[in-house]
């Protein structure tokens, strides 16, 4: 029973976010002009604000302000539109860190899974730099934040330079995304894989764990 609940509240989680995601893209799309707009006329309150967007991602909702990066590209071009996101990412993933750090799971359970976080627990290496900054490159920024917050010792300022490290490709990529004619829909159709990708990874986890106690009935039942 705990183990469908728990299920449950995945497939919800993900279906949130999927929701979330798509309403940030299709709203962002519908005002893209007036947002652009408003770079332009204040660009200070601008980059203020897209990096508070950002850091709140990386935080509390990752990848919804992934639909802001074709508005940033077209404002201030690629590299500095990649480089302002690396820069919010990196500063939200490290609040993130010192929050699990500093404050432990009674604060960390409000904000994101602990099912999800004990998950990654097991795969955590023992070389933390590199696999900080390549599992940036796959997995969701939060997930990874509050992980190595939580069952690791490596320092904050080591954490915040393979997080960046491992952020920096990603955002050229969608930088360079953001300039293509049918930047949205390209945003559109990853989401969609993303989202794909979390609910075949909830079913596949789901049929081994049923798998597992079929097993262990049927050998407590031989016994």
């Amino acid at each position: 029973m705990a183990q469908a609940s728990r299920t449950r509240n995945e497939y919800l989680w993900l279906g949130v976010i999927g929701g979330i995601l798509i309403a940030a893209l299709l709203l962002t799309r519908a005002h893209a002009d007036s947002i652009k707009a408003f770079i332009d006329q204040k660009p200070a309150w601008g980059l203020f604000l897209y990096v508070l967007l950002n850091i709140l991602d990386a935080v509390i909702a990752p990848g919804a302000t992934l639909p802001l990066i074709p508005v940033a590209v077209h404002a201030w071009g690629r590299i500095v539109a990649a480089l302002v996101t690396t820069a919010g990412w990196t500063a939200g993933s490290l609040i993130a860190f010192l929050i699990a750090r500093r404050w432990g799971y009674p604060i960390v359970r409000k904000i994101t899974s602990i099912e999800r976080l004990r998950g990654m627990k097991r795969y955590i290496p023992d070389d933390l730099f590199w696999s900080i900054a390549l599992m940036r490159l796959v997995l969701p920024m939060d997930l990874i934040s509050y992980a190595a917050g939580l069952f690791t010792d490596i320092s904050w300022s080591k954490y915040m330079a393979a997080t960046a490290l491992g952020l920096m490709p990603s955002a050229l990529v969608l930088a360079w995304l953001g300039k293509l004619p049918h930047a949205y829909e390209l945003i559109a159709f990853g989401i969609g894989g993303a989202v794909a990708v979390g609910y075949v990874a909830i079913v596949r986890r789901r049929h081994r764990h049923g798998s597992h106690r079929r097993l262990s009935h049927s050998r407590a039942g031989g016994g």
